[in-house]
């Protein structure tokens, strides 16, 4: 009490200037983030956990979504700040000019770790692209990467993917749906591709991602437009930290399995097994790893036409 007392002797006048300073520099920029909870949201996780994002003066709230395209959705509406998604879904936002922009890279396609793999049932015939021809693929949001990569494998593989057919159906409930034969085809990634696999109501067809390219980024980190615009400074403060949080979590797996599995329902010991996927550092920001899918994307009609990657991200 008597610092208290002597500090107020002293200040007078000067402690209620200073004060505001004082509020501002403890006051957190808070940043609303969806996503759906997967294995290339581990930095952005450990991130919270470990206090990295307060210490750069970010309160960041993850909240969960069922889709890359519902996150991408609330983000353009101005729902939440930011977001991680396919970036199929933002191809399509900045081609109709909507409120959205890249601000980093995220995940990336490596097939040395089959974090995706395209999924049939487990007594499934299917083989070559041509046994897909009339059959029927699932995806969680309609047009999005994994129909993408799967169209794209089965033309290199002998079919014809204008012939399929598609339906929406939620990656938890896809496995069941293959081993029920309701769906012929589906890809999923990381924690529950090891999970459906584990089940053995499943197996796998092919690393699907690798008909687009062998490398490139297939999921980004972006913001709301004119949030970004106003608010640069936390832009880069996000990135840094996210950059600085995954080139750590990148390198130690194992620290990282209790927390994923606790996020996402998965066992650990699947979770400690299974691939785990390559998310961008600052080392590999480079916006034309986005080239091959939007090329692809171009091809396939899911966007109008294509575009340089540094179109998509943000100069603030």
């Amino acid at each position: 009490m008597l610092n208290i007392t002597r500090a107020r002797a002293l200040a007078g006048t000067a402690a209620l200037v200073a004060a505001p300073r004082i509020v501002r520099a403890q006051t957190l920029e808070k940043i609303r983030f969806g996503g759906v909870p997967t294995d290339d949201m581990t930095g952005v996780y450990y991130a919270i956990k470990t206090g990295m994002y307060q210490k750069a003066g970010l309160d960041v709230e993850v909240i969960p979504t069922s889709s890359g395209t519902v996150a991408t959705t609330a983000v353009v509406a101005g729902s939440y700040e930011m977001g991680k998604g396919s970036l199929i879904a933002s191809l399509a936002a900045h081609l109709h000019d909507l409120p959205l922009v890249v601000v980093s890279n995220g995940s990336i396609w490596d097939p040395k770790v089959p974090y995706n793999f395209g999924l049939v049932a487990a007594d499934s015939t299917i083989k070559t692209g041509a046994d897909l021809n009339g059959k029927i693929g699932a995806t969680s949001a309609l047009n999005d990467l994994n129909q993408l990569c799967i169209e794209a494998w089965v033309d290199k593989n002998g079919g014809d993917s204008k012939t399929m057919k598609w339906v929406e159906i939620p990656n938890s409930a896809s496995g069941a749906a293959l081993a029920d034969h309701r769906i012929d085809v589906c890809a999923l990634q990381e924690p529950q591709l090891s999970a459906e696999l584990a089940s053995g109501r499943v197996r796998k067809l092919a690393p699907v991602y690798s008909a687009v390219s062998e490398h490139f980024v297939f999921g980004v980190f972006f913001a709301n437009k004119d949030w970004a615009t106003k608010n640069p400074d936390a832009v880069k403060r996000w990135v840094r930290t996210t950059y600085e949080a995954t080139a750590y979590t990148n390198a130690h797996h194992a620290e990282t399995v209790a927390m994923m599995s606790d996020i996402t329902k998965i066992p650990a010991a699947i979770i400690s097994k299974m691939a785990r996927v390559e998310n961008a550092t600052s080392a590999t920001s480079d916006p034309g790893l986005m080239q091959p899918l939007i090329d692809a994307s171009a091809k396939y009609k899911f966007i109008p036409r294509t575009f340089p990657a540094k179109e998509l991200m943000f100069a603030g």
